[in-house]
């Protein structure tokens, strides 16, 4: 069945595409994913596809063209929302594990699309979930005693702190 889907490739933080493609959700996957596909290298990281849901609230009244589009994904009524899953796939192609965590540099997000406010919480998400920043807070900096008078020698002397009267 053909249906607007959202498609976005993050790369290290940042949205490199976001598109909305006319198609079946499932052939979208299966392109993309061959993408991905091509551009893995086996030798440094895992390659993924992941199935899951996104929660979706929206202000009722709908229209009745967002009705039927949505009321497949289990359509539910929640205190002045209307409230579905759409599917939601990560294809993740260039990821590492640091420190017992898994980081993805590189994955395409694809959703059913809804609209341009659920589109950009979207693009959040794969921004977040490929941010460098991320990775290097979990990374702990070990240096010897000797390292540490070293870089003491480079920056020369410190300044005692000053005591507040």
């Amino acid at each position: 069945m053909r249906e607007k889907i959202l498609v976005i490739r993050a790369e290290n933080g940042e949205i490199i595409e976001s598109n909305i493609i006319d198609g079946s959700i499932e052939d979208i996957v299966k392109k993309y994913a061959t993408i991905a596909l091509n551009e893995w290298d086996p030798s440094y990281s895992d390659f993924i596809v992941m199935k899951d849901k996104y929660e979706v609230k929206l202000k009722l009244p709908l229209t009745r063209e967002q009705f039927e589009r949505f009321s497949k994904f289990s359509l539910r009524r929640e205190e002045g929302f209307a409230v579905f899953d759409v599917p939601l796939y990560v294809i993740s192609f260039d990821n590492v594990w640091v420190e017992g965590d898994y980081l993805d540099r590189k994955i395409y997000l694809i959703a059913t699309y809804v609209d341009d406010k659920v589109k950009r919480d979207l693009e959040v998400i794969a921004r977040e979930n490929t941010s460098p920043r991320r990775e290097t807070r979990r990374i702990t900096l070990e240096i010897s005693e000797e390292e540490l008078a070293e870089l003491e020698e480079l920056e020369g002397p410190r300044r005692p702190k000053r005591k507040r009267r």
